[in-house]
């Protein structure tokens, strides 16, 4: 059977995403984000005192569920918790790596070039291989775009109001697919208006049904009187930068996706690139615009930014500049060496930036070896996490 050039791009994506995720199954750690350790840190309060303090705010209710069946699963069968959690993310990175390749099939003469350096930049490999809920977020959200694209079944409104809502429930700030989904089916505004309000109940139950837990917890512990005072939980932290410190972070965060070098060519290409913001890309456009834009309110982790370098990609697959090869090759490659012209003060707070020209390990081997250094006091910050949580939603929202 004669394999088409395109899925050879497929095949080999995917291959090549197996191979690199079997260290990480290796080591057995779940990420170097301090965040996956607070989910885990969610469901053990969850499971030792029945309270529901999301992991950070304003709750991932549907990944940190996830997460809690993947871990009762593993002690049920005695699976190692970690491996189990990290084989369901691989699920869903190779899930989306080809949700991605069919919106590039769907697009004429699609350059797949782009299309492998979208999965497998450092960014789609690290948010893919860590216990986070950007991978299942996307996943979902660019599930209902496609279904809303160019599905023909007849519950076709129903399965994007069910994907969208479970997006959105992953993550708040995926209402953005939402949106996009509605000004997609604008000219059937009965249709849109329908698939807006079954999404909205559902996605609304799900928070619901967690809140009401700790929403309960308050009212007995005289910490708030109403529910008005509970809106707190929206309030998102580390907001607080000034203007040239959220520009910095902003810009800076961007260049992991495609590495030092591969940023630097692709910028210097950029004026010969040709954006088909037509038909259906027009959507993709929106996607990267209204995240790029959330991104900036809260420059914090690169993974938030995933949806709008998918969307990038699918809407300048049609160029056909050969420069995309070697893009591919030093973004591919800043997974394991790269070029670096500054340093800051700490990797998940910085306050400072020295400008300084080295060659480092690149992005995904700096991930893996930190979760590796994090995994030896496993259990510490496992317990640690526990505590955190509590101690910071028990007297109250943390960012009230």
């Amino acid at each position: 059977m004669k394999i088409s050039k395109e899925k050879i791009y497929l095949y080999f994506s995917s291959t090549a995403t197996v191979v690199i995720s079997i260290p990480f199954f290796y080591s057995a750690s779940i990420g170097s984000d301090w965040d996956s350790y607070a989910i885990i840190g969610t469901y053990l309060n969850f499971i030792d005192i029945g309270l529901y303090f999301p992991s950070r705010p304003p709750g991932f209710p549907l990944y940190e569920l996830l997460i809690g069946v993947c871990i009762t699963i593993s002690e049920i069968f005695n699976i190692p918790m970690e491996q189990f959690i990290l084989f369901v993310q691989l699920v869903l990175l190779v899930s989306l790596n080809y949700l991605v390749f069919s919106f590039f099939k769907k697009n004429k003469n699609s350059n797949y070039f782009i299309y492998s350096i979208g999965v497998l930049s450092p960014v789609f490999l690290i948010s893919g291989l860590t216990a986070i809920d950007y991978m299942l977020g996307s996943l979902l959200g660019f599930w209902s775009l496609y279904i809303s694209m160019y599905s023909k079944n007849q519950y076709k409104d129903l399965l994007i109001s069910f994907t969208l809502a479970l997006s959105i429930a992953t993550r708040l700030s995926n209402v953005i697919f939402l949106v996009v989904v509605f000004i997609s089916m604008r000219k059937d505004f009965k249709k849109a208006f329908k698939v807006v309000l079954y999404s909205g109940f559902i996605f609304t139950s799900i928070y619901l049904m967690f809140y009401i837990n700790l929403y309960n917890f308050y009212i007995k512990n005289g910490i708030y009187e109403n529910w008005v005072e509970f809106l707190c939980i929206f309030n998102l932290t580390n907001t607080n930068h000034d203007f040239y410190n959220r520009i910095g972070r902003f810009t800076l965060k961007q260049i992991p996706f495609l590495g030092t070098l591969g940023t630097i060519i692709f910028l210097l290409n950029f004026p010969k690139l040709k954006f088909n913001l037509k038909n259906n890309n027009f959507y993709f456009f929106l996607l990267f615009l209204f995240f790029q834009l959330s991104f900036l309110r809260l420059p914090t982790e690169e993974g938030h930014l995933l949806p709008a370098f998918i969307s990038f990609a699918i809407f300048i697959s049609h160029n056909k500049n050969k420069i995309f090869f070697t893009i591919f090759l030093f973004a591919f490659s800043s997974n394991f060496l790269n070029l670096k012209f500054y340093e800051v003060d700490s990797i998940d707070s910085a306050k400072e930036i020295n400008f300084m020209l080295s060659i480092e390990e690149g992005y995904l081997l700096q991930d893996y070896n930190l979760r590796n250094e994090r995994a030896q006091n496993k259990d510490f910050y496992y317990n640690n996490s526990k505590i955190s949580v509590y101690n910071a939603w028990s007297t109250g929202c943390p960012n009230k």
